[in-house]
């Protein structure tokens, strides 16, 4: 699960539910288009130049919340599992894996031999390290919600590791899915300063990649591994040479950049797609799938006046935001009735959502005490209704967006200002501290709906000793009765009964408007002929997951 400026894809889908945790080794090839292999096949060679859409926050597995650090450490660092086109785990790091203890020990045992890309072998110790550092009360990251249930992490042997449950988990192959750390290199480095280690940002892992150089605001540079893990019945490789990142935080620059071969693979804008199609039939080869995430406006539930559930749903209600996307994406999205989008297998339908309705807006205003003024902004005790809507720059599609819904709001009688702003920055300085009225961000999810836990589950929205949330639950949202129910998901095995759970879930988030879902993409990726073997993953596109397949072919 990562925070994105406008929806680079998630770098590790996760495992449906109910799947046998038993085995290891990879059972499935994901397909290719035959028009993207050659008889010759694949070779070792070559340079791969991809986009960054901004710097990353850090290039730590267990600190970054971002798809900017996702896309380079990803490819550096292994985990446990792997997850096939059809979303069913299978081995990675692991070798096997088993259920104990009527459910409440999950057993793991690792490849051998695995290196770190400094010549040291990885093994259980690694990660009990990781692990214990995500639960370390010290730990300063956004992940310590994905490992509530696991009570303890055990190194058996060498090779084999033992998490303690305190109850079944069925999201387990998600939610302990996180590169793994070499623990030697943080001796004597406490939790709480793990971001200030070198290793932060120059990672060392056990990827089909090993890092190089990483120059903000300009690229990072990755090398192929060629003493990587996977066996060649695996489909291990890697094949390409080099990879570099080129950091572009302009939409149009990046097009630029795709139509002259200077990007290999990129996903334009929406307002893009359909010229490109036509005009580069040939030239650029395209892969296209349903987003499994939004964009959306989160709302700082704890400022006043968005304390007010009214308040919240009037902003909704103020939206068009179907107008939305067919203004500022083409058409090239879904409006999602819930927090879980239609490629979710857990999707509801069937929900009562906020639709448009401007005069609804301006009657929840009236009822929560405001009154028009002269200017048509709505006031209460003098005080006119004024929010800020914060988004990152740079983006075309973000810019038309949030342009459209200033206007609608204002039109209902709400004056919002729209501060554009370097993703970074904008989450360290406003979401963290609380500095905020509203955000636009986007946000891949998961394929198991407990990713809902992360953004949703209340004990995620409390502020750390230094007053930051640090979690992905930046709109401070805090409902017992979600709360119970997320809870009651992750202990719940049954999919049936987990999607009827996760149904009533959706139904109290979207009456209690902690955000605007904005869209769900349908993508389009783009990638150059030169390019071969792209998995065209469900839910993920051109995704980096599989880039240890990928070839350069001149």
């Amino acid at each position: 699960m990562v925070l994105a400026a406008c929806g680079p894809k998630e770098s590790a889908p996760p495992a449906s539910p109910g799947t046998e945790q038993q085995g290891g080794t990879q059972t499935q090839t994901p397909s290719t288009s035959p028009s993207d292999t050659p008889s010759s096949g694949p070779k070792v060679g070559g340079e791969l130049n991809l986009r960054l859409n901004q710097d990353p926050d850090n290039l730590n597995p267990i600190l970054s919340s971002s798809a900017y650090g996702s896309a380079i450490y990803g490819l550096v660092y292994s985990s446990l599992f792997d997850f096939d086109v059809d979303w069913s785990p299978k081995g990675d790091l692991a070798e096997s894996w088993d259920t104990l203890d009527d459910g409440l020990t999950f057993r793991v045992k690792l490849r051998e031999g695995v290196l770190f890309h400094n010549g040291e072998e990885l093994t259980s110790e690694d990660v009990v390290f990781t692990m214990k550092a995500i639960k370390h009360p010290d730990y300063t990251g956004p992940r310590a919600a994905s490992l509530a249930s696991v009570e303890d992490i055990v190194a058996v042997d060498r090779y084999t590791v033992d998490f303690k449950l305190s109850e079944p988990f069925a999201p387990i192959f998600t939610n302990i899915n996180y590169g793994i750390l070499q623990a030697k290199l943080f001796e004597g480095t406490e939790i709480g300063d793990l971001e200030n280690h070198p290793v932060t940002w120059e990672p060392i892992g056990t990827g089909p990649y090993k890092f190089k150089e990483y120059v903000r605001g300009q690229y990072a540079l990755l090398e192929r591994n060629p003493d990587w893990f996977r066996s060649e019945e695996e489909g291990g490789a890697p094949f390409i040479q080099t990879i570099r990142m080129k950091v572009i935080p302009d939409d149009q620059t990046a097009l630029a950049a795709l139509e002259n071969g200077e990007l290999d693979v990129e996903t334009p804008t929406p307002a893009e797609v359909k010229r490109l199609l036509t005009e580069y039939e040939g030239r650029l080869m395209p892969v296209q799938y349903e987003r499994n995430g939004w964009g959306y406006i989160m709302i700082n539930t704890t400022k006043e006046p968005l304390t007010d559930v009214r308040i919240r749903q009037a902003l909704t209600y103020a939206l068009d935001r179907e107008a939305i996307v067919q203004g500022a994406l083409d058409g090239e999205a879904v409006v999602p009735p819930g927090p879980l989008p239609p490629v979710s297998w857990a999707y509801k339908p069937d929900l009562q959502t906020i639709g448009y309705d401007p005069a609804k807006a301006e009657q929840l205003l009236q009822e929560a005490g405001f009154t028009k003024g002269a200017d048509g902004i709505y006031q209460k005790d003098g005080q006119p209704l004024k929010l800020t809507l914060y988004a990152s720059s740079g983006s075309s599609l973000i810019e038309a967006l949030t342009t459209m819904a200033r206007q609608m709001w204002q039109d209902v009688g709400i004056d919002v200002t729209v501060q554009l702003m370097d993703f970074n920055a904008m989450n360290e300085n406003h979401l963290q501290p609380g500095n905020f009225d509203m955000a636009f961000q986007a946000f891949n999810l998961g394929l198991d709906p407990d990713s809902l836990y992360a953004l949703f589950h209340g004990s995620l929205a409390k502020p750390n000793a230094a007053g930051l949330v640090t979690s992905f639950n930046r709109m401070r949202y805090d409902n017992p009765e979600v709360n119970a129910l997320l809870e009651e998901g992750r202990r719940e095995s049954d999919p049936d009964k987990r999607k009827e759970i996760y149904g009533e879930a959706q139904q109290i988030i979207v009456n209690d408007a902690p955000v605007i879902l904005m869209y769900s993409n349908l993508y389009t990726d783009f990638h150059t002929p030169r390019v071969k073997g792209i998995v065209n993953f469900p839910g993920a596109g051109a995704t980096l997951d599989y880039l240890y397949q990928w070839w350069i072919d001149e």
